[in-house]
């Protein structure tokens, strides 16, 4: 191997140049071809990014087991758990033929994906979006304006305000606050889909093979 390039010993007309041996090389390009790993392959791979959403996920479960014994653990199991969630949504619309948005907003994948959540659910999904936008990585966003509307709108949809007498209670809401339990709430719904449409294409597929008429084109 010269320069970084593999040596093809096969037979034809190269399609590169040869190298001072004379020996046909092949370009890190050509290489990616062949072994279907070009960014086109990935892009429409659905279980490349199943793979990535259970890897992000394992990893939260183990954080959230160990939230107390981890500086910010909160907020490292939080980045984890919403980075699980948006790659199984967008897992589940390649799956479903079509190409993941470059986006962090989970409410709209959650409509691509055709996952159907909970109105308290949504406004969980709210706050992961914040999370994977800017507060789960850095501790402050790109402007003013953000940030204000971070803590004025959407951490304060979370936010119970409650009175006893003269003293002033303010506690998380419980049914939307993105906690364990919540978040492995969506991670649950939005995976039931996904195995949803892998049944689907299973059975299809068992159905093909058993009357080879029905197979497209």
């Amino acid at each position: 191997m010269a320069g970084g390039e593999l040596t093809s010993l096969g037979t034809g007309p190269p399609r590169n140049p040869t190298s001072a041996s004379g020996a046909v090389t092949m370009d890190r390009a050509e290489i990616r071809r062949i072994a279907q790993h070009t960014f086109a392959d990935q892009q429409s791979d659905e279980e490349s990014w199943y793979r990535s959403a259970v890897s992000f996920h394992e990893g939260a479960n183990v954080l959230g087991q160990h939230i107390d014994s981890i500086r910010r653990g909160m907020l490292v199991f939080l980045a984890n758990a919403a980075a699980s969630i948006e790659l199984l949504l967008k897992a589940i619309i390649v799956a479903e033929g079509g190409i993941a948005p470059r986006t962090h907003e989970l409410l709209g994948l959650a409509r691509d994906a055709g996952v159907a959540f909970s109105n308290n659910q949504e406004a969980t999904l709210d706050w992961l979006s914040e999370i994977l936008k800017w507060s789960g990585r850095y501790p402050v966003p790109n402007n003013e304006k953000a940030w204000d509307h971070y803590f004025d709108n959407v951490q304060e949809r979370h936010i119970v305000r409650e009175r006893e007498g003269n003293v002033g209670i303010t506690r998380a809401n419980p049914e939307t606050f993105p906690s364990v339990k919540n978040c492995e709430k969506l991670w649950d719904l939005a995976n039931r889909k996904w195995s949803e449409i892998q049944l689907n294409k299973l059975q299809t597929k068992i159905k093909t093979t058993a009357d080879p008429s029905l197979r497209s084109g």
